[in-house]
């Protein structure tokens, strides 16, 4: 089973609008195992366009950080919640959006 995966980091700097954004990154994952899956980079943007400016001579810095390119090791919590590990030694907490549950 193949499938896409979107992250969406938000960030603000109180008082400063102009800083107010979110990283969006997407990839695509394929089941690897019964607990992990495969995850590779397709697209990411910051919005909005005028924080995109900002950032574009260090993106690749940035991208480097939340670098989706590899494996997570998932252990099933409940139906909205998963604990994952992946290749790098980060450890997550995800949570299935509201939207994604209704489809």
């Amino acid at each position: 089973m193949e499938g896409k995966a979107v992250n969406v980091i938000k960030f603000y700097v109180r008082g400063l609008n102009l800083l107010n954004g979110q990283l969006t990154i997407e990839a695509s994952f394929k089941i690897a195992s019964k607990s992990r899956v495969d995850i590779n980079y397709e697209n990411s943007m910051i919005t909005p366009d005028q924080l995109m400016n900002m950032f574009r001579k260090n993106y690749d810095i940035l991208l480097g950080i939340f670098n989706p390119d590899g494996w997570l090791e998932i252990t099933y919590v409940d139906d909205t919640m998963r604990i994952g590990r992946d290749d790098k030694g980060n450890i997550f907490i995800l949570e299935r959006s509201e939207e994604s549950i209704t489809k």
